[in-house]
């Protein structure tokens, strides 16, 4: 079952990764207009078409925003202004997570999809699709992990989603295992 089944008013934060992390609205889901596939993870969050979204974007890209979503049926979507300045979400770089690696042995969550898990994986990291987070499936609400995708998007997607599910504590590792696995 969808996790956006029964919701009918959802906003949504389409700033940067950067800017949402640092800047988080209580009860927004990410979905960064710039870094990746806008259209495709608005529709896969939302397939109601009827819900009422409220869109928080940046001067410079709210009206392409308004645009697409509009083209894309949502009837009911307005931008919002920021009223608040936002809280900063837990995150970390790569040099840090490798460091703390070292001395605990902390929960990783790995929400790239089956086929990425092929290209190697961090230690015993609990492997769930941010697909599958979408489909209602959901992480151990007792645990603190260290959440990553392969670049850093799709992870904070499901960190916003979690979140405002109110599930467990998260770290959004920086970069993800793109970064992580790179040669300096």
């Amino acid at each position: 079952m969808h996790i956006f089944t029964d919701r009918k008013h959802i906003i949504i934060d389409t700033r940067s990764s950067e800017e949402f992390l640092d800047h988080h609205i209580e009860g927004s889901v990410f979905v960064g207009f710039n870094g990746g596939n806008f259209k495709y993870w608005l529709e896969l969050l939302l397939p109601d078409k009827n819900a009422d979204i409220e869109v928080i974007a940046t001067a410079l890209d709210a009206d392409k925003i308004m645009v697409i979503v509009n083209d894309l049926g949502y009837r009911n979507a307005k931008l919002v202004e920021l009223e608040t300045t936002g809280v900063a979400l837990d995150h970390i770089s790569t040099d840090e997570f490798k460091k703390i690696k070292q001395h605990t042995d902390l929960a990783v969550l790995d929400v790239r999809e089956a086929d990425e898990y092929q290209q190697g994986s961090v230690g015993q990291s609990e492997k769930l699709p941010l697909s599958d987070i979408i489909q209602g499936q959901l992480p151990n609400e007792d645990k603190e992990y260290i959440i990553h995708c392969g670049s850093g998007y799709r992870s904070i997607i499901a960190m916003s989603l979690l979140k405002l599910l109110g599930r467990c504590k998260l770290i959004n590792l920086d970069g993800g295992y793109q970064k992580l696995t790179a040669k300096k």
